[in-house]
């Protein structure tokens, strides 16, 4: 592993910290327990116990031959076609949307070497976006939610180490031949839809009954109503989280269908403090990690993950005000 080149190592444990922060917040607004009452862990453990993890995973897969999950020795690596597992460095991203923005968030328990924790659309995100700044850029590939009905987010091989030529802070390539190496298992796995819910209600456990709210009033409303919520999540958006219905139909790794149960995930506006609508698949610090819906050690791939949901309830969607393309490059 020594061969391994770890682009900017040093930022991991602090992105460790301060995005599972934003990612599992919630509000203390509601009268009974939304998103911000998951408990958080400690994420300097959790950095360690990844590292744990991940050594563990290699001796038993070098053990099995590598086969079993948790395999990122150079020998497993070398039995998979290096072309099928070569970001293509001109890989474009796609950063016109004429509906709402979703994405798939997802951080790896080998080390968040293929995090993805913003969409695509973040560069028209004034607020926020640094187009030098490798953490403000969305490494997946995102659905335009234009109105009901299905659609499919990923990450992918290509779209995970870059975003307009800015590599992906935590993303993991062998020096040698510029392959990426395999995600295993997850510790983050949700999807968001920027820029839906109105921030009058917040979605979570109702703390004397235990039973899942959909529309928990809170007694202020986090969001901006000036600013743009086709892509600032701080923006007050355009339902509350029961006027949607959503629902997981699909999960595939590298193109095959794995198994889940989609009764345990956690739909809603889960944070609480921002516009983005959440399918929780699977989350560490959230609701799922008692009980979760898919298997959180099990879950590998190399080349790509992706989740196919349905959505019912938006009606005729909004036209957002227009902005000027974003540039690749430029």
């Amino acid at each position: 592993m020594d061969k391994i080149k770890r682009f900017s190592a040093a930022v991991i444990a602090m992105s460790l910290a301060c995005t599972m922060m934003a990612s599992c917040g919630g509000s203390d607004d509601s009268s009974s327990s939304n998103g911000g009452s998951a408990s958080k862990a400690d994420t300097s453990s959790a950095a360690a116990e990844s590292k744990e993890d991940a050594s563990s995973a290699e001796d038993t897969a070098a053990s099995e031959g590598g086969e079993e999950s948790g395999d990122t020795s150079e020998d497993a690596s070398a039995s998979v076609d290096a072309a099928d597992i070569t970001p293509d460095p001109n890989y474009v991203h796609n950063y016109n949307f004429q509906g709402y923005d979703a994405f798939l968030m997802f951080a790896d328990r080998s080390g968040w070497f293929w995090r993805n924790m913003m969409h695509e659309g973040s560069v028209y995100d004034t607020e926020n976006f640094d187009v030098t700044d490798g953490e403000t850029y969305g490494y997946g590939v995102d659905a335009d939610i234009v109105g009901d009905g299905e659609y499919t987010v990923s990450i992918t091989k290509d779209s995970i180490a870059q975003n307009n030529g800015v590599l992906n802070p935590q993303a993991l390539i062998n020096e040698d031949d510029g392959t990426i190496f395999a995600a295993e298992g997850c510790c983050v796995f949700c999807v968001d839809i920027v820029g839906i819910c109105n921030g009058d209600f917040g979605s979570g456990k109702n703390e004397e009954t235990g039973e899942w709210e959909m529309d928990q009033e809170l007694k202020t409303n986090p969001l901006d109503d000036k600013l743009d919520n086709h892509w600032n999540i701080d923006a007050k958006g355009d339902y509350k989280p029961s006027d949607l219905k959503v629902k997981v139909t699909s999960i595939k790794c590298d193109g095959v269908e794995i198994d889940f149960d989609e009764s345990k995930f956690f739909y809603g506006n889960i944070e609480a403090t921002n516009n983005r609508y959440r399918i929780e698949i699977y989350n560490d610090y959230g609701f799922t990690a008692t009980d979760p819906g898919v298997d959180p050690m099990g879950l590998t791939f190399n080349k790509s993950l992706e989740v196919t949901f349905t959505i019912e309830g938006l009606g005729e969607v909004k036209t957002f005000p227009e902005v000027t393309p974003f540039t690749p490059g430029a």
